[in-house]
């Protein structure tokens, strides 16, 4: 009796196949594909995000005003001294720029926000053009994955999968079909679901992360089992053991 009773509770912390594999589908087959349209959401800008505009075609004196890396005396730029000598965006959502001064961007993309920027360049100067990037465009990723942190990211576009794979991937006990995003707005944080396990989210509006999201990789609720199973495994040995000595010495 007390064997069945280990073997139900081994059996318990057993884990499907579909929580182990990403992207499951059984209408994939060998030889076809199949198409997952891209639904994409564009981040806005918001207030204390930090821009790094560079303007080029000015002449050396008027470009020590803009460009951070005029002063860096042609030595690499760190992420920290890009976020000190970046323009940030304030409460009233405007960035402050030299001779230009102030310029209303929050609520605007990246690329509108760099056809505006550019748009009072040309009021002042000409010839020049405007390069704008977000130097704060970080990711997190938390619980069971290998290297859990916060990354930089120098890509204007990336999937939840590549923020899985630069924290070294879930491991054994990660549940991919309840991975949680967090993703801050305006309003405040929302927070949902994303099922990897499924190749739905390939077309969902959350495949592209966008910055300062936090992506959380919960556990599997089978996980005591497994880390109980060894044990079991020699509790069950033990009984074992027991019996046969108490039937022997009969």
């Amino acid at each position: 009796m007390l064997g069945f009773s280990l073997l139900a509770m081994m059996l318990g912390g057993c884990i499907s196949k579909k929580s182990i594999n990403y992207l499951n589908d059984p209408s994939l087959s060998n030889g076809s594909s199949k198409l997952f349209e891209n639904r994409k959401f564009e981040y806005r800008v918001q207030v204390n995000d930090v821009l790094s505009i560079r303007v080029m075609g000015l002449d050396d004196a008027t470009s020590k005003f803009f460009n951070v890396e005029s002063q860096s005396n042609g030595t690499n730029l760190t992420d920290a001294a890009m976020f000190v000598n970046g323009y940030s965006v304030d409460k009233n959502g405007q960035v402050q720029l030299p001779t230009v001064g102030k310029i209303k961007v929050q609520g605007l993309t990246i690329g509108e926000t760099q056809e505006l920027v550019q748009r009072k360049i040309n009021e002042f100067f000409t010839n020049a053009t405007v390069i704008l990037k977000m130097v704060n465009w970080r990711l997190s990723v938390l619980g069971q994955v290998s290297r859990p942190g916060a990354f930089q990211v120098y890509n204007n576009q990336i999937t939840i999968l590549d923020a899985l794979a630069l924290a070294g991937g879930p491991d054994e006990f990660a549940d991919k079909s309840h991975v949680t995003l967090l993703r801050q707005s305006e309003r405040g944080v929302q927070a949902l679901y994303v099922d990897l396990s499924n190749t739905q989210v390939l077309s969902s509006e959350y495949y592209y992360l966008l910055p300062n999201d936090i992506v959380y990789v919960p556990a599997l609720k089978a996980r005591p089992g497994r880390l109980n199973l060894e044990l079991l495994s020699v509790l069950l040995s033990a009984v074992t053991v027991a019996v046969l000595v108490i039937n022997s010495t009969r």
